[in-house]
């Protein structure tokens, strides 16, 4: 049953230290429900119900970036496909055997009595 006890003990302390350090390097404009200050004075506080509440209820969501979408369109209807080309092949990067001047150096280099 003791071990039970420290098992239980250990499990809060990680808990605590976890949501303090968490909530100590969220941004405070991402914070919801309460100002980060109060956030963490509920933490260290309120434990362990205050790291269980800032877990659920004051941690910032992770909402997925939107991928490529023009911030200015605002529907589909908007949206202008030329915003979503790749890179124009003078951009890519070639390989050197694509490459003419490189393969005539080296052809230079192997045969330099040409």
């Amino acid at each position: 049953m003791v071990w039970l006890a420290g098992l239980i003990t250990l499990l809060t302390i990680v808990l605590w230290v976890y949501a303090f350090f968490d909530a100590l390097t969220s941004p405070a404009a991402e914070v919801r429900n309460l100002p980060k200050i109060l956030w963490l004075i509920i933490i260290v506080l309120f434990t362990p119900v205050g790291p269980l509440l800032w877990i659920f209820l004051g941690r910032p969501r992770n909402t997925p970036e939107p991928l490529d979408t023009p911030a200015e369109a605002a529907s589909l209807e908007d949206l202008d496909p030329a915003d979503f080309e790749g890179p124009s092949s003078h951009d890519v990067p070639r390989g050197p055997d694509d490459d003419p001047e490189f393969l005539r150096m080296l052809n230079r280099r192997i045969n330099p009595e040409d």
